[in-house]
């Protein structure tokens, strides 16, 4: 048996291909994360990081205090401007200011001199994200500080209910119920509780993409485990031999096992380094209820502990999942029906936990769910009893136990159905619709289409694409302070040349404003005079201060107008979609990384599939079989980088152009800070049509490199790994910092809108262009010169 178990991890280690691509959905699922941890512009990572670092220097019984008064007074603070910025129009905004005041009496009189001697934000960029960050914090710690008393009522609903007659005799499950519950949790009234920010802790292991890249891990795994073996018929000579049965399928399920919990506790390990990195993991000694998410789990755990059952547990719900797809596997005649019966069910499976309520008498089919137990994280959120065979069992334990024994009872399962199914080959699929497939008369188009989409898998690669950029975009907001709104009101009533009436109208604004200041000079004079007391020259002084809350927007629209006067042939343009689209690395950046890694992955096989099988020597022989395949291949690979391309590219187009919106496209460009130097006939909208060209000419570079690779070294893995290495590698670390790789990377041609601002920008990117075209024009020479077969 333990010779089995050898020999299969020695099977499993020697495809290199297989190996690789489970490595990448590790990286992938780490890239991911980070990436989906840092979207959010309204509260960084740093804040995080930042008050946990504060906190250390508080006593922990100081903390909860100390997050309560900051977030009032930033309230307050914040309550403030908004009343300054209603009064700037008191007339039409009375009612909402006499609503806000009757909500928060004497808030001016509290908050407001602290307002005037400081309001900035500590933890973030803006007072309504300070307020929003702060009470996330609050809620965090206010569950903590009622914890103790969350318990004692726990306890006091057991000895009522006890006490009352009609309950003393009782054996209802409310009653027992309470009982058990009042002694599950009567060990947990001393736990002592730690306030700390939970964030890095709850973001690793709550982590919804975790749960479907370690799922596809699962498919890939059991399809090279059942069904590449069934496809070369190698289970005809295996079950014959004397170890073939039994034995055999024992070993594969405990190797599928090992490796499911080595790349889920892979992907969690990443994302809590990560999250430490970013956020910190605070002190894992303490109690598990010290994480308000969890703090209805009966277990005395510490945090360090309860992370270990956590991976320990997903590790095991991941395994239970990939012995169902064995079976699956096992009992496929085809591919095709092994994936969608797999799909099917994770389908269903996620449609009964996404709509049972918790409430409903259906609640076990929303716990006791594949998806359930695989997220984990909503398995420890939840304390509740349920009644087996008169007895009642808390749902964690009933789960833990049905899991541990359909667990054994799938090994079994697949073990005996392995050794009764006579007929472990794969058979093609007999639709009609499917026939084209078969022909051998099927074109050269469709044969090539159908080898990359389907048996190279890409269209996997396409749909996992779609998936995590429709995850990305689903949970990014866009914070937009009130002065970045007045402002683009400004630019909308603006937007264009500069005409008589938008002229006249700047210089009323400019002289309501200079007319403010003069007032303010006047009562100050006023007051040094005597003539007024400092109550009264206060009180006005404060009212006009809010009239001029919106004299610093207002200096942008003034400065963009005299820098119309001074160059004529610029207009009033909103600049801001196109800074954060062309200029900004945070929004280029991930989307610009999905495209090559995808790009990379999804074609590095194209070129190379025939040299792995052997079949160049067949082909290239052919009539069709040299040139005319390849530019076929060349031509389905443009396409493919073309859709990744689409992909990545038009959920943050479409995001920015919602909340910023793409206009004056027919300005010249030169009207934006960052396209001085282009001259006054290119417009906005021709810098964005080449920024796009640009991009499609990057795609161009990394798909014929991919192909000049391929040829020299004709292994697909060798081929994946030098791409990355060439690529991919140079172009992380000009994005890190080290600029003096930029004349070996895409990065000028990825991130051009960094280097247009100056002349030696341009030439950094003219040389790039020129360079890389060069390489492509050599590397096509080299591809059609040695394609073709080594006799």
């Amino acid at each position: 048996m333990l010779q089995l178990i050898k020999f299969e991890f020695i099977k499993f280690l020697q495809k290199r291909n297989l190996i690789a691509f489970l490595i990448i959905l590790c990286i992938l699922n780490i890239g991911i994360f980070a990436y989906t941890q840092n979207l959010d512009s309204q509260i960084p990572p740093s804040s995080y990081h930042q008050l946990q670092t504060e906190l250390q220097t508080i006593s922990n019984d100081k903390r909860y205090q100390f997050i309560k008064d900051k977030y009032e007074t930033y309230h307050g603070f914040l309550i403030i401007e908004q009343l300054i910025n209603l009064r700037m129009n008191e007339k039409d905004n009375q009612y909402i200011i006499e609503s806000i005041l009757n909500e928060n009496p004497q808030v001016e009189e509290k908050y407001g001199k602290l307002y005037q001697e400081n309001h900035d934000p500590i933890y973030t960029s803006h007072l309504e994200s300070e307020v929003t960050f702060l009470e996330e914090i609050l809620k965090e710690f206010q569950k903590l500080y009622d914890y103790p008393l969350y318990i004692q009522n726990i306890q006091d609903k057991a000895k009522t209910l006890s006490s009352i007659s009609i309950f003393q005799k009782d054996g209802s499950f409310e009653q027992k119920n309470n009982q058990k519950t009042a002694q599950d949790y009567l060990a947990r009234i001393d736990t002592p509780l730690i306030y700390e920010s939970e964030k890095g802790v709850t973001s690793a292991l709550s982590f919804p993409v975790t749960s479907f890249l370690i799922m596809l891990s699962m498919m890939v795994l059991v399809s090279s485990m059942i069904l590449e073996e069934k496809e070369k018929k190698l289970f005809a000579i295996i079950k014959i031999t004397s170890q073939g049965q039994y034995p055999t399928m024992l070993a594969k399920c405990f190797v599928m096992i090992i490796m499911v919990g080595v790349i889920t506790t892979m992907m969690m390990v990443g994302q809590l380094v990560y999250s430490s990195v970013i956020y910190g993991l605070g002190d894992l000694s303490r109690s598990v209820q010290s994480l308000s998410q969890y703090s209805q789990c009966p277990f005395s755990l510490s945090v360090q502990q309860f992370i270990g059952l956590f991976i320990l547990m997903k590790c095991l719900a991941a395994s239970f999942i990939g012995l169902i797809m064995l079976l699956i596997a096992i009992l496929s005649k085809n591919k095709l029906f092994a994936i969608i019966i797999s799909l099917v069910i994770i389908i269903i499976e996620y449609l009964l936990y996404l709509f049972i309520p918790s409430l409903n008498s259906l609640y076990l089919f929303k716990y006791f769910n594949l998806i359930s137990v695989l997220q984990t994280d909503s398995f420890f959120q939840v304390y509740r009893n349920v009644s087996c065979f008169k007895n009642l069992i808390s749902l964690q334990m009933l789960i833990l136990i049905g899991l541990l024994s359909l667990f054994i009872i799938f090994i079994i399962i697949d073990t005996f159905v392995y050794h009764y199914k006579r007929n472990m080959n794969i058979e093609l699929v007999e639709l009609p619709q499917f026939k084209n497939f078969q022909s051998q008369s099927l074109s050269l188009i469709k044969q090539e289409s159908y080898k990359i989409f389907f048996i190279q898998k890409v269209f996997l690669l396409c749909i996992l694409c779609i998936l995590i950029q429709c995850y990305q975009y689903q949970h990014i907001s866009i914070y937009m302070d009130n002065d970045e709104k007045i402002y683009q009101q400004y630019m909308k009533r603006l937007e264009g040349p500069l005409t008589n009436e938008k002229e006249q109208w700047i210089l009323q604004e400019q002289k309501h404003y200079q007319d403010l200041n003069q007032q303010l000079a006047t009562i100050s004079k006023k007051r040094e005079q005597g003539s007024l007391t400092q109550t009264q020259a206060n009180a006005m002084q404060e009212q006009i201060n809010e009239q001029l809350r919106g004299e610093q927007v207002f200096q942008r629209v003034f400065e963009q107008y005299e820098d119309i006067q001074n160059n004529p042939q610029k207009q009033f343009v909103y600049p801001v979609a196109y800074q954060k689209y062309f200029i900004d690395t945070n929004w280029l950046f991930m989307p610009t990384l999905l495209l090559c890694i995808f790009t990379i992955i999804g074609l590095s096989q194209v070129i190379t599939y025939e040299y792995q099988n052997q079949m160049h020597k067949i082909t290239q022989t052919s009539y069709r079989g040299n040139h005319y395949i390849l530019n076929i291949k060349l031509s389905l690979s443009i396409g493919i980088g073309m859709l990744f391309l689409i992909i990545v590219l038009t959920p943050p187009f479409v995001l920015l152009q919602q909340t910023y919106g793409f206009s004056s496209l027919l300005a010249p460009a030169m009207s934006i800070q960052n396209f001085l130097l282009f001259p006054s006939w290119v417009s906005i909208g021709m810098i964005c049509m080449m920024s796009l060209i640009l991009k499609i000419y990057v795609v161009f570079i990394i798909i014929i490199g991919i192909f000049a690779i391929g040829i020299k070294v004709r292994n697909h893995l060798l081929t994946l790994f030098m791409s990355i290495c060439l690529f991919l590698l140079p172009l992380l670390f000009a994005y890190g910092g080290y600029h003096f790789i930029d004349f070996i990377s895409l990065y000028p041609l990825l991130f051009h809108g960094q280097f247009v601002s100056n002349i030696e920008g341009l030439l950094q990117i003219l040389f790039s262009f020129v360079g890389y075209g060069i390489l492509a024009v050599v590397s096509l020479k080299y591809i059609y010169t040695h394609y073709k077969s080594i006799h």
